[in-house]
């Protein structure tokens, strides 16, 4: 069936359909030099150069019938059509223009033509909210419509995960899609799509955050005031991998790459305003239009956070498979990152981590990457409840959909989301759940992911859009029943893009799947899988018949069922290996080894 698919994939894109001439022209006495760019060229800024005649440049290209963004690069300088008054925000100061090609047809959601085999999926029970079930069901589905193959030419995985965003893959959106792939394992190549970036890594140690799916080539070259980098997640989900799937083999091939990446990210993004903590860009951030005026190469609390988080991740992985060595490197650097990002990023009056500008005062805009210092351990306890009192005031983090990515009580806030000006995004909800739970706060984080799911299921369910908001190329015929790349905080609607007119991406598993499956398991069912110890810990936190079946451990695949009944827990455990078993229950504590085959028992 794989090879199908891959068939499939491979062949997928390749049929051409009729095209259309067009005709672009651009009108100027002082130009030197004109070039098209846009979404029909990957945005390319010299593939296209215009003819000129006399004043004008123009250039015929032959298009398919669509719709289609593009700029003109006139001598090094990105200018919209002045003869079109049709445009779009770009994202940033600018504008795209756009163009109708013929009489495009409506698009067609990308469908793997071969069914998913669902019963080797974990099948998750909770009788009273059989709503997040289907929706666990559909994220699967949308990921699975997702599956590419790669080729020679590129040289990724014969088959990986693809975000779905564009004819890119991104670092930070695969570190997260494997974060929830792990659980399906048994069909899904979950640590494929990380594989691409780690064949891609220089000699140096550089990994680029995109690459061109079509030829596996860097998109653009780094420089120092653009490394092109993402946050260097790769060392804390490839532990998260190991803890599920006990594949220590992965995890002693990839630690070189880890290292390599570390270091490189060591040597070249160091902010010249601290002895020792990082600077990234907007895009390189991953929060892409997050306001940050002044910031430049100042200190950027997240990706300092996300530098001191691979660190101490870098320091596990070397006890787990004896390199002391390392270990030891990765701990001091670990504690000198700590000092340094509660001694410069803290502010006491406000009592909240900011990124600190060029001219070393901080930035003092509240964003979600503040809260990178919980997962990185970075917030010392005693700091804990005075930086959470931000993200529970409903003033500020605290709003109806669970987390925005700026505080509400910030001028730039944008209550429609306007991406990362307030969109609630799904791996910034399960960093800030993952960093909670580090300090053993569990109740906060179930309360974040049961919003989040309600949310999601919401706006899944009833949610019809304006058409007019919906982006061209998804303006499909068989409705909007889906998941979104991001969501608005304040409203049951997904959140504005970039450009604040448009809607975010529809069928974005991708990394929106965290939400209905990762947090499914984690949080709704409280199921913590340790397949590096063969045991399995559940926080046992509903009333009703609620469990798993068909999890894998190991090597062997498990179910398990609880019925609260008044005081007491009824559980069915089936097994064909013996297990430990630990579970929390309100104040309880239980430890149990179960042995193989069918156990019913109470506690």
């Amino acid at each position: 069936m794989m090879k199908k698919i891959l068939l499939f994939l491979i062949l997928e894109g390749s049929l051409l359909s009729a095209q259309d001439r067009v005709n672009f022209s651009f009108t100027s006495e002082k130009a030197k030099s004109v070039y098209l760019t846009g979404s029909f060229n990957q945005w390319n800024k010299k593939a296209l150069p215009l003819k000129k005649n006399g004043n004008t440049f123009s250039i015929d290209l032959y298009l398919p019938d669509g719709y289609y963004y593009y700029k003109f690069m006139v001598d090094g300088s990105w200018i919209s059509d002045p003869n079109n008054d049709w445009k779009i925000n770009d994202g940033g100061d600018n504008f795209n223009s756009i163009i109708k090609v013929g009489n495009p047809p409506p698009p067609q959601r990308l469908l793997n033509p071969m069914s998913m085999p669902v019963l080797k999926l974990p099948r998750p029970v909770l009788t009273d909210n059989p709503e997040w079930i289907e929706l666990y069901y559909k994220a699967w589905e949308l990921a699975w419509n997702k599956l590419k193959a790669g080729t020679a030419y590129n040289g990724f995985s014969p088959l990986y995960m693809d975000e779905g965003f564009n004819e890119l893959i991104y670092q930070w959106d695969s570190n997260f899609m494997a974060a929830f792939a792990v659980y399906g394992r048994a069909i899904f190549p979950a640590m494929a799509a990380m594989d691409n970036f780690y064949k891609k890594q220089r000699s140096d140690g550089y990994i680029q955050r995109v690459y061109w799916e079509t030829s596996g080539s860097i998109v653009n070259s780094p420089t120092k005031d653009e490394p092109m980098i993402n946050p260097p997640l790769f060392a804390w989900i490839e532990l998260k991998n190991y803890k599920i799937t006990g594949d220590i083999g992965r995890l002693k091939n990839v630690y070189p790459y880890l290292i390599r990446y570390y270091n490189w990210i060591e040597s070249n993004m160091k902010s010249t305003k601290s002895k020792g903590l990082y600077y990234n860009t907007s895009l390189g951030s991953g929060m892409d239009n997050t306001p940050r005026e002044g910031v430049g190469k100042g200190i950027w609390v997240d990706f300092s956070s996300q530098q001191a988080l691979a660190a101490k991740c870098l320091a596990e992985i070397g006890d787990i498979i004896s390199s002391n060595i390392f270990s030891n490197k990765f701990r001091a650097q670990y504690d000198n990152t700590f000092q340094l990002i509660n001694t410069y990023c803290w502010n006491p009056q406000d009592k909240f981590y900011y990124d600190v500008r060029e001219d070393e005062y901080h930035s003092f805009t509240k964003h979600i990457g503040a809260f990178w210092t919980l997962i990185s351990n970075t917030c010392p306890v005693e700091r804990y409840s005075d930086l959470i009192s931000s993200l529970t005031n409903p003033d500020e983090f605290w709003r109806p959909h669970l987390i925005p990515t700026l505080s509400a009580l910030d001028l730039d806030y944008d209550e429609s989301g306007h991406y990362w000006r307030g969109g609630v995004w799904a791996p910034t909800n399960y960093m800030v759940i993952k960093g909670l739970e580090q300090y053993g706060d569990y109740s906060l984080a179930n309360r974040i992911a049961i919003n989040h799911l309600e949310n999601i299921y919401k706006i899944y369910s009833e949610f019809t859009p304006d058409e007019g908001k919906i982006a061209f190329e998804e303006r499909y015929s068989d409705g909007y029943k889906t998941i979104w790349e991001c969501y608005s905080p304040e409203n049951p609607e997904p959140a504005t893009r970039w450009d604040d007119t448009f809607y975010s991406r529809q069928d974005f598993v991708g990394w929106s799947g965290l939400g209905p499956i990762a947090m499914l398991i984690e949080n709704i069912l409280g199921f913590e899988i340790r397949g590096d110890l063969n045991k399995i810990i559940w926080r046992i936190n509903r009333d009703d018949k609620h469990g798993i079946e068909n999890i894998q451990l190991g090597n062997q695949f498990v179910s398990l069922l609880c019925t609260p009944k008044d005081e007491i827990l009824e559980l069915e455990i089936s097994c064909k290996k013996e297990f430990t078993l630990e579970i929390f229950w309100v104040d309880k504590y239980y430890t149990k080894k179960i042995t193989p085959g069918y156990s019913v028992f109470s506690l």
